[in-house]
């Protein structure tokens, strides 16, 4: 018996779908350090702390984005050039969260003895992509601009899915009722 709900998407969509997921994000912290009406109810340790929690959400940006190129064949080499460093450093540094992704993906939950609930070994995105899939098209269909929107219509494409629209379906889910 599976561990996992049915999933439609290939795993380099899966990867995308993580990658788009984590961006938001980013974009979502980002955004709580433009206003400043509040300025003089938080103090500038307050400010540096919300862009720490930036900086970690765009390390697991940058981190979805390692392994969505890797799913999509990209080797160490490539990795390194688009990241300027040395490809022996690039694969010490990612190798070993392309492999939890490996694992995650054929186990995606654990149940250790002792623990009350099994843990998720993959990013939620990955586990539900149905439901993260709609919630990104509904998110990115408020923040993009009408160009975009123009872009998805003019290649004959639902500017209504603006991320479940281009991930990749499995073969055998590929006739399926869209969202």
């Amino acid at each position: 018996m599976s561990d996992r709900p049915p999933n439609p998407y290939t795993t380099a969509a899966l990867a995308r779908l993580v990658l788009a997921d984590r961006a938001r994000d980013a974009v979502d912290e980002a955004l709580r350090l433009v206003p400043t009406l509040d300025d003089d109810r938080r103090t500038a340790q307050e400010l540096l702390l919300q862009a720490l929690r930036v900086r970690s959400c765009v390390d697991r940006l940058v981190e979805a984005a390692v392994l969505h190129a890797r799913e999509n064949g990209t080797d160490w080499t490539g990795i390194a050039v688009a990241m300027g460093i040395r490809t022996e450093s690039v694969a010490e540094r990612w190798l070993p969260r392309e492999q939890r992704w490996q694992a995650g993906l054929a186990r995606p939950m654990r149940h250790e003895p002792g623990d009350d609930l099994p843990e998720l070994t993959i990013p939620q995105a990955a586990y539900a992509p149905e439901a993260y899939a709609h919630d990104l098209d509904d998110w990115a269909g408020r923040h993009l601009d009408p160009v975009e929107s123009e872009r998805w219509r003019d290649r004959g494409l639902d500017a209504t899915r603006p991320v479940s629209g281009g991930l990749t379906r499995n073969p055998d889910e590929a006739d399926t009722d869209e969202p």
